[in-house]
């Protein structure tokens, strides 16, 4: 999605937060976070909801789950008219053979218009105790289950193979038709929904004619479920899908947020959503994003993560949030330095990558500052360059192999043996008979010969750039560089 549209989905639910939040004309009911403590593994930490759509992201085990279940048994019923499903700690957090769900408690903080609440659910043995003080709201989960297509579960064979049906038989509205068809990307010309005890069976209608769950794939039956649960969540409710992005291809998933946000705007329902996916989180403003990891037993709550680096939390494969180009690989390894010597921690945010001769990377620097490359972006260019629009500027005011290799002092050389395991005198030899040639390209790669067989180019250069990033460069001058890197993270 294009920045335009996602601005153009997000801007009007933004708009009504920021200015309506807890009034009758906002979100009157608003779960604003959950302290969980004592159970699996969570000691006490809590999980703020900053937006009347919020998507929660980590590994699998990390605790997601744990989290919408708790924020399900937050409300009790709700007086007047219907009966919906009121949701319980037990129903999801009971005692087992294997576990024993002891001290354990749940603190809630909500609003119920202006006024600010607390509440406290905790279960030191056998009960669990603040059950009356829970505030009325309609709650809505879709856990996991839903992904599973009907044909698949035990017992429900037996109906497709039925010649006749008795059950109860609920027309869509056509606005929940259109829905259904613009998430799915697909004409639907008629659809209901066909209830057989538990479960619910949706039939749709195309121009190639009627079909029902037996015959969908897993996404577009759990997307049929969704909507119909939609039409029946009343204004103000909340919420909760687990694995929202299951079963659905990258611009369904899109599609579906879209169709979320607009609900949410219309009806003031607030969504609690988790997900593995980039492609739910990119659609979401900053605020809006929570990452949930866990490591060795420490779990940490991360706000505000972009989605690549949420993708790289989750995958071993690297996913950045910033993008810089470089003229070569010796300007990448020196950049990659300044940043590692300077602001470590945001080191595994970043991609370096040489792109070729400085024309280019000065023609990659003005579309960054266009905003006509994919994802944040940012050219760096060698010091002999001139500074251009989106282009940061090595330290030196020379190509790097030249600041190193000729302004570098005996100090320098020492600590660069030391490193690499040479004697002095012969790194010094090698250097010496290296900037004779009149291509500094060429330089490192002699060092590297000169040297031995065993010795890389690669390694000679990573060695040099990093004690002179670390020693050489004065701290205002990397300071400096790496400062504008940091801004675009921030």
């Amino acid at each position: 999605m294009s920045t335009r549209q996602h601005a153009a989905t997000i801007s009007p639910l933004t708009s009504d937060w920021n200015t309506a939040r807890y009034s009758e004309k906002g979100w009157p009911q608003f779960l604003d976070a959950i302290t969980i403590n004592g159970l699996r593994g969570w000691k006490g930490e809590t999980i703020e909801f900053r937006f009347p759509v919020t998507a929660i992201a980590g590994e699998n085990g990390a605790g997601k789950s744990t989290i919408l279940k708790a924020a399900a048994a937050a409300y009790g019923a709700q007086s007047g008219p219907g009966k919906l499903r009121v949701f319980y700690p037990d129903d999801f957090f009971p005692n087992t053979p294997w576990e024993q769900v002891e001290g354990v408690s749940f603190v809630y903080q909500f609003h119920t218009g202006a006024t600010a609440n607390t509440l406290n659910l905790r279960k030191r043995t056998k009960r669990w105790r603040g059950m009356p003080e829970r505030a009325g709201r309609p709650v809505f989960f879709l856990d996991i289950s839903r992904t599973q297509p009907i044909d698949t579960l035990i017992g429900y064979g037996k109906i497709a193979k039925q010649s006749t049906f008795s059950g109860d038989e609920t027309e869509f509205p056509d606005a929940d038709r259109k829905m259904l068809a613009r998430i799915m990307n697909k004409s639907y010309t008629a659809g209901r929904m066909a209830k057989y005890e538990q479960k619910q069976i949706g039939i749709l209608s195309t121009l190639e004619g009627e079909y029902s769950n037996f015959h969908q794939g897993a996404g577009e039956d759990a997307t049929t479920d969704l909507v119909a649960l939609l039409r029946g969540a009343p204004r103000n409710s909340l919420v909760i899908i687990d694995e929202v992005d299951s079963s659905l291809h990258p611009r369904a998933q899109r599609r579906l947020m879209a169709e979320l946000f607009a609900i949410s705007r219309s009806q003031r329902i607030q969504f609690i959503l988790s997900t593995h996916s980039p492609y739910v989180l990119e659609q979401l403003p900053t605020e809006a994003r929570v990452y949930v990891q866990s490591r060795k037993g420490a779990r940490e709550i991360i706000y505000g993560v972009t989605p690549d680096f949420a993708m790289s939390l989750m995958d071993d494969q690297e996913h950045t949030e910033l993008t810089v180009y470089c003229e070569d690989v010796e300007a990448a390894v020196l950049t990659d330095a300044l940043i590692s010597h300077e602001i470590p921690e945001i080191r595994r945010r970043i991609s370096i990558t040489p792109v070729g001769p400085a024309a280019t990377v000065r023609t990659l620097g003005e579309l960054a500052a266009k905003n006509k490359l994919p994802g944040i972006s940012i050219a760096v260019l060698d010091g002999d360059q001139s500074p251009g629009s989106g282009c940061a500027v090595l330290p030196g005011g020379e190509a790097p192999e030249k600041v190193i290799f000729r302004d570098a002092t005996d100090e320098y050389w020492d600590l660069v043996a030391q490193r690499m395991g040479v004697r002095v005198g012969d790194l010094l030899d090698a250097v010496e008979d290296a900037v004779r040639i009149e291509n500094h390209h060429a330089w490192t790669r002699r060092v590297a010969e000169s040297l031995g067989p065993r010795v890389r180019a690669s390694r000679v250069w990573e060695d040099f750039a990093s004690v002179w990033a670390q020693t050489v460069v004065s701290s205002e001058e990397r300071k400096d560089f790496v400062e504008k890197f940091s801004t675009l993270l921030s």
